[in-house]
């Protein structure tokens, strides 16, 4: 039943294109509420615009959770037009070590202000660094009605994070680069897949400002954003450190540090001049 509701929600929740003007992404942690400000861009809320969550309708942004959100520029202002509750994993908490836990076999890292037990189900707010989630924050759902996989599929290992995937249900063209919400039936290892979702914005995005870890170096001065396929190299922005948290303006799949034909306005507005200086 939470799995249909959530289907519908999903569904519902993303309107058509709009005729004109250029849509942008945000990703990242929610630092402030009032005014919301995502990965350091302050985004206007317009009144009755509803967050998109697995947890069920009139859910309430906090401090670091984790938001996808579609943007318009107006009046020099980012505006929202579609917010996504971001979870990486929901499940059951299953082995717990000391400041983490594994939760459908993949490592999350556990704040020192919240206390967990095995067999507790919960949703996990942050971004991956590696296979581990490195969260933000921690929130209760129901046992046993909903369980999480999102970002982007290891193409050797088959696996999000150290989940596997379970199930028939896969992508027609496989899973590729993109980034995927899977849910389902949660296992002791991975998610049993029942429904498939493509993206976080609902739609293509000219250009995403994009917070996340950087990874070790892929090839020669080339380095990836953990839990995507976005690629950056030296040539396109400063080479940040191996496991730092970046932010980084996202064109095509590639990190950028100079504005696209034709986007320098967007360029602008999502301060990509500040975030990704070239070298």
């Amino acid at each position: 039943m939470v799995l249909l509701r959530f289907l519908i929600l999903m569904m519902l929740a993303a309107p058509a294109q709009a005729q004109e003007g250029l849509r942008l992404g945000i990703f990242g942690t929610v630092e402030s509420v009032a005014p919301l400000v995502v990965a350091g861009q302050r985004i206007t809320m317009p009144e009755g615009l509803k967050v998109i969550s697995p947890l069920g309708t009139g859910h309430q942004v906090l401090r670091g959770d984790t938001l996808a959100v579609r943007a318009a520029v107006a009046g020099g202002e980012l505006v929202a037009e579609r917010v996504l509750e971001i979870y990486p994993v929901v499940g059951p908490v299953g082995r717990l070590a000391p400041g983490s836990a594994r939760v459908m076999g993949t490592p999350v890292h556990i704040p020192p202000d919240v206390s967990l037990k095995s067999g507790d189900w919960v949703a996990v707010s942050g971004l991956w660094s590696g296979d581990t989630v490195i969260t933000t924050r921690v929130r209760d759902v129901e046992p046993g009605s909903y369980a999480q996989l999102l970002g982007a599929v290891d193409p050797d290992s088959g696996q999000i994070g150290a989940s596997a995937l379970k199930g028939e249900l896969t992508p027609k063209e496989g899973y590729g680069k993109d980034i995927w919400i899977l849910a389902g039936t949660a296992a002791e290892d991975g998610l049993r897949v029942q429904l498939l979702s493509k993206g976080v914005f609902g739609t293509a995005v000219a250009l995403a400002l994009w917070q996340g870890y950087a990874s070790l170096p892929v090839a020669s001065q080339t380095y990836m954003i953990h839990g995507t396929a976005i690629t950056g190299t030296a040539r396109d922005a400063q080479m940040p450190d191996a496991g730092a948290l970046i932010l980084r303006c996202v064109h095509e799949g590639r990190v950028i540090g100079n504005a696209p034909e034709g986007l320098d306005a967007a360029f602008a507005a999502l301060g990509c001049a500040t975030h990704t200086p070239a070298e």
